[in-house]
């Protein structure tokens, strides 16, 4: 387990000698592949939860642990008869696989608290989340992006006593009826009560009412159901630009929070974007070591592992800042993710080497810097064509 949990990016073989330190007498490949076949998947998903829950967090928002919920894909090696990930355009294209991570994301302390894996087919971000709450803090604000923008989460997360936060589509689905001004701020509270049935009270104040068709998923209203389900929540425009404003929705109210707080909390987001990248691109989650399925599975939870072990290093590394640099500076994460993983497969790294490695590799901070959005998707990387 402690070799699966510090492979690199490089092949199989290349990772077996630097474990081995170049010995001779190392096990083979093939030995390696059959003996980690035995190992369920599920030792390394209660690792990751254990070892997530053993380390308190020391950074807050107002007194609030702060929770980024998002999912991404993962691009797997191709299993073509694996039929909940595969992804084939025709007879004649080359087919993928994919499986989607759901995560909950400490956004202050940099840590991943919670994980859920599914296949890409099966893919359903709002059961995730509802799934990971079971294990969250009375204490604690979720944030989240607009896949998740429903009233069935917001009746969850009210249900479990939860503060959230969450960016929601301009003039449809939850805000249609209220009609916002497209072009300034606004900050005020809706009460409304959701409804499976449609009389003529219903119909008649449509500002109090929401309709819930049958095919509506809400989990506290069964179909036919003549009860009626109430909501209270915060409704707040924000200016984040010029010409672009967003919409959340909020039960953090305004004798607490104020609308520049509740944007704070939504520009801290952000960060489970890089967490991901850092993931994938840092860590290695997209270099697999195996076509078997559940190996592939060891390795996600593996690299989730590994991000939070080199984090919990390197957010206590103190990072003195030059008088004469206009910017302050910060840890460049890149490197000391690297460091991290090297020092825990190497026993002759001293702490406290590692700890000065760590702060010699810093970068500025440039607040408030912006720049468009490339998506675009990055296949698994192959066997044959690993580093050296």
């Amino acid at each position: 387990m402690k070799f699966i949990l510090g492979m690199g990016s490089r092949t199989l073989a290349k990772e077996l000698m630097d474990f081995y330190g170049f010995d001779s007498k190392m096990v083979s490949v093939s030995a390696i592949v059959q003996r980690r076949s035995k190992i369920l998947p599920s030792a390394f998903q209660h690792l990751f939860r254990e070892f997530s829950k053993a380390f308190e967090q020391t950074n807050f928002f107002h007194g609030y642990r702060l929770y980024a919920v998002d999912g991404s894909d993962v691009h797997i090696p191709t299993i073509p008869g694996d039929k909940g990930t595969y992804y084939c355009a025709n007879d004649d294209s080359k087919g993928y696989n994919l499986m989607h991570l759901n995560v909950l994301y400490d956004l202050l302390n940099r840590r991943y608290m919670d994980a859920v894996l599914q296949d890409s087919r099966e893919e359903n971000e709002n059961k995730a989340l509802i799934s990971m709450l079971e294990n969250v803090k009375h204490d604690s604000i979720i944030v989240a992006d607009r896949n998740y923008d429903s009233y069935n989460n917001i009746a969850h997360l009210e249900n479990k006593g939860m503060k959230y936060v969450i960016r929601i589509k301009s003039n449809v689905g939850i805000v249609k009826k209220f009609n916002l001004p497209s072009d300034k701020e606004s900050d005020f509270v809706a009460d409304i009560l959701l409804t499976r049935k449609q009389t003529k009270e219903t119909k008649a104040d449509p500002d109090k009412y929401r309709f819930l068709s049958q095919n509506s998923n809400f989990d506290f209203l069964p179909q036919n159901s003549k009860n009626t389900f109430p909501l209270t929540f915060r409704i707040i425009r924000i200016k984040i630009s010029d010409d672009k404003y967003e919409t959340l929705v909020t039960n953090l109210w305004n004798n607490e929070f104020s609308a520049e707080d509740i944007k704070k909390i939504y520009k801290l987001r952000r960060g489970i974007e890089t967490a991901f990248r850092e993931l994938k691109y840092h860590v290695g989650l997209i270099a697999f070591h195996s076509k078997k399925k559940d190996c592939m599975i060891q390795e996600i939870f593996a690299s989730l592992i590994m991000y939070n072990f080199s984090m919990l290093i390197t957010e206590n590394i103190l990072i003195d800042d030059d008088k004469h640099n206009k910017y302050r500076s910060k840890v460049n994460y890149a490197v000391a993710i690297h460091i991290c993983i090297n020092f825990f497969r190497s026993d002759h790294v001293s702490p406290s080497h590692l700890e000065k490695l760590i702060a010699r590799n810093k970068c500025p901070v440039r607040p408030d810097r912006n720049a468009d959005r490339n998506t675009h998707y990055h296949s698994a990387i192959g066997f044959n064509y690993r580093l050296s």
